[in-house]
């Protein structure tokens, strides 16, 4: 998903997050009334350099990543694919390709999901299971069939990423400004990762470009700075920088890994049809 100093901010956070958890409460029902807001849709986002470090080596970066949220009566079926191509000064580009899928539940209880990273055309990572937890605001498990046998547990308060997506907007509209959340994904062995959110002022309702039966929303400016899990260090492993409308529509995206950072624009948006219950 390589480093960077983080903000004051963010980094008082980080001393947070990263020290011994205590059990979260339940979230409140403002996150249920957010998540009935998300939209399905599908996306295709370019992908640039923005940003490269003297010494990082990076020159140049471009590609795209096609995302997709399909919405059933029972669940959320996200996937996401990326192609990005990193040039270096030493002439030793690389191409990245990362898949993910998952499949969440409504209640935010039950999670499966599939991850394959190759680079170079080389598969580096494949991680595939299922997750659980034991009801709103408690633990539970997560089990991978591959690497076949790993088990992590999850801590009271541990969401599933559409659950804390809902979440995060639900704190946007209350006009909270830090958010920090534990979050289990199963996009790497080094989940859950404890993500702070520092949510800045809102923007003036926008509809983006090449957008289709897109209507104007609220749009909040979004800072996420991940640690994984058990991280006793200040500084994230990265960050995303997001501009989130309300119906759950990444606007803007900024992936920042500290040598270098990759901004992610949308170039076509569409909203998908829901699924009649």
């Amino acid at each position: 998903m390589i480093r960077t100093p983080v903000a004051a901010a963010v980094a008082l956070l980080a001393v947070v997050v990263a020290a011994p958890t205590h059990a979260a409460p339940p979230l409140p029902d403002l996150d249920q009334e957010a998540a009935a807001r998300l939209i399905p849709h599908q996306a295709l986002y370019r992908m640039s350099l923005k940003t490269a470090r003297v010494g990082s080596g990076v020159i140049g970066a471009a590609g795209t990543m096609r995302y997709r949220v399909v919405e059933t009566c029972e669940a959320w079926a996200v996937d996401t694919n990326i192609r990005l191509e990193i040039d270096y000064a030493e002439g030793e580009d690389v191409t990245i390709t990362w898949s993910f899928a998952g499949v969440e539940s409504k209640d935010g209880l039950a999670y499966r999901f599939r991850m394959r990273h190759a680079r170079g055309g080389q598969v580096v990572e494949s991680l595939r299971g299922e997750a659980r937890l034991d009801g709103p605001g408690q633990g539970g498990e997560a089990r991978f069939d591959e690497p076949s046998g790993e088990t992590i547990q999850l801590a009271p308060g541990t969401l599933f990423p559409t659950r804390h997506l809902a979440a995060l907007i639900a704190a946007a509209e209350a006009g909270k400004r830090f958010f920090p959340r534990a979050v289990f994904d199963g996009a790497s062995l080094e989940n859950p990762y404890q993500i702070a959110a520092t949510i800045t002022t809102r923007k003036p309702a926008a509809a983006p470009p090449a957008a289709a039966r897109l209507s104007a929303a609220r749009v909040w400016p979004m800072r996420l700075a991940f640690f994984p899990h058990g991280s006793q260090e200040a500084a994230p492993e990265f960050e995303l920088g997001i501009d989130y409308r309300a119906d759950g529509v990444a606007q803007r995206i900024e992936q920042d890994y500290g040598d270098f950072a990759i901004d992610m624009v949308p170039g076509e948006i569409e909203v998908l049809d829901r699924p009649k219950c």
